[in-house]
């Protein structure tokens, strides 16, 4: 059997389509696991690593189109040809990833066997590495979150961070993808060894397959022992879930204060330990200056109900806004804070601002922070909780450093109402659970316009999330505290993926150095 040009086109798109099917809100999370066999099969009948980059291209398009076309919905606050030629610019810059991948699986020697399979994987995990972070970053769309509800698939997590969960789920596709090509497809079926070597060669792909399971077995066995927590906190979740139209409307705002005052006095009835407000709850003005209508009535809510409250909200300082969460004690007083250092780009600035000449000005939007800030848990003695804001949860190797740096507990605080009706809350909450199982910590999560739950240290749900829908409910609960210090990938990182990025760029160099070679002479 051979497969013709046409038909190995069709196999590029097909693996586009399920990787699609396996992230939010489709969560076919099998699917993660086969969604590269169509393309890698296309990729053994690639005359040249420019067809093969062109297969992968299809497949990254088509993937990421389907991933984030939720930036084109953002038309009620921009321009509508804008948000399609953002959504269309950003796939189109992704998908370069997976073209790269498949162009430079071309140009390697091997085309089958335990040396393609592993390569497979370590390449594909390297690039999905350096996407993280290249031009600030952008890791929506991770292969390891496929398994975000696949619990014991991701306990591996907690020393390889989400990008081990990606190398497995490669893995089992390479594999899956060589022996179907060497034995139902290739033309040659003598390439497959007859002698002495049969079994080797047999046993040569049952080793990532026993890998693979190894994983899941260490998986399911973390997930039956008790997560030691050795006292907790109790929380209440008001995420209000206000429509960004109104929330982008300053006219909305006297309500949408109010409705916030009425939620927070409901919630104290529960007498929790704190209350929590999403991300840019309170607008500037309540902290603008002492003595205006906001502040003082916030004030006497506190004091009168003996109420701690965590809150998101724009700061002003020294002409600067930032995004930001406080920490009030029941007199209004801030007993700590934070603001967000990972902005989302041309959301929240623009980049090039920094580096143009000072006589050329453009809008700057919000000011990045410059520290890891924890802030005190309440009633829990030399206890610290670290919070991140909205699009910083989506990068574990900033989110580890609260915790390296002595985090019990983490929160995320975020506005995902811009997005609301699409996929994009989804696909942010399943980011949640890897954060977790990475750093063994327990996370609160309050969003407005997403979804609002608390997620223990093996990325488990522990409550009835709120849904976007709620707009007058709260969610009660109790959050563990962990004192263990973290975990491997807490104190290393993306030591994983690395790894996968440089043998990969050494494995290139050295099959190709005769080429390398002659262009350096040439250019002598």
């Amino acid at each position: 059997m051979h497969i013709k040009r046409h038909q190995s086109w069709i196999l590029a798109g097909i693996s586009g389509i399920l990787l699609i099917l396996s992230f939010p809100n489709f969560n076919l999370f099998p699917l993660g696991w086969i969604g590269l066999i169509p393309l890698l099969i296309a990729l053994q009948s690639t005359s040249s690593w420019k067809f093969a980059f062109l297969h992968g291209y299809l497949t990254g398009a088509i993937f990421f189109l389907g991933l984030v076309y939720w930036i084109s919905l953002l038309y009620p606050f921009a321009n509508i040809f804008l948000t399609i030629f953002a959504w269309v610019l950003l796939a189109a810059y992704l998908a370069l990833y997976v073209g790269i991948f498949s162009g430079l699986l071309h140009g390697l020697p091997w085309k089958s066997g335990l040396p393609f399979i592993f390569i497979v994987a370590a390449l594909w995990t390297g690039l999905e590495w350096v996407r993280s972070w290249f031009l600030t970053g952008f890791p929506w769309g991770s292969m390891g979150y496929t398994q975000w509800n696949n619990l014991p698939a991701i306990q591996i997590a907690s020393i390889t961070g989400v990008h081990g969960v990606s190398f497995i789920v490669v893995l089992l596709n390479a594999t899956i993808a060589d022996i179907i090509h060497t034995y139902f497809i290739s033309k040659n079926r003598s390439t497959a060894p007859r002698t002495s070597s049969h079994f080797t060669f047999h046993v040569s792909r049952l080793i990532p397959i026993v890998i693979v399971i190894a994983c899941i077995v260490y998986g399911a066995h973390t997930m039956s022992k008790p997560v030691n927590s050795d006292s907790d906190i109790k929380i209440a979740l008001v995420p209000g879930n206000i429509p960004q139209i109104e929330k982008w409307n300053r006219a909305y705002w006297p309500q949408i204060f109010e409705k916030y005052m009425r939620l927070v006095k409901a919630a104290d009835a529960e007498k929790p330990d704190i209350i929590i407000l999403p991300e840019t709850a309170l607008r500037g003005e309540v902290f603008a200056f002492e003595g205006n209508t906001y502040i003082k009535q916030l004030k006497q809510i506190l004091a009168d109900q003996e109420i701690y409250l965590l809150t998101g909200t724009f700061y002003s300082s020294e002409q600067k806004v930032y995004n930001s969460v406080f920490l009030l004690s029941p007199r209004g007083e801030k007993l700590g804070s934070y603001s967000k250092i990972h902005l989302v780009p041309f959301g929240e600035y623009v980049p090039i601002t920094r580096h143009l000449p000072n006589f050329i000005q453009l809008p700057t939007g919000f000011e990045s922070g410059k520290s890891i800030d924890l802030l005190p848990i309440p009633h829990s003695e030399n206890r610290q909780m670290g919070i991140v804001i909205c699009f910083e949860s989506v990068f574990p190797d900033l989110f580890r450093k609260f915790v390296k740096k002595g985090a019990s507990v983490m929160g995320i605080l975020t506005n995902d109402a811009w997005f609301d009706g699409t996929a994009a809350p989804e696909q942010h909450l399943a980011m949640t659970p890897l954060r977790a199982v990475e750093n063994r910590i327990a996370i609160f999560r309050c969003a407005n316009g997403g979804i609002s739950c608390i997620i223990d240290a093996l990325g488990r749900t522990i409550t009835t999330p709120i849904p976007a829908s709620d707009t007058e409910g709260f969610l009660i609960g109790n959050v563990p505290l962990s004192d263990h210090g973290g975990t491997v990938y807490t104190h290393y990182g993306d030591w994983f993926p690395i790894l996968c990025f440089l043998i990969t760029v050494l494995l290139i160099l050295y099959y190709h150095r005769n080429w390398f070679a002659a262009k350096l002479k040439r250019g002598a």
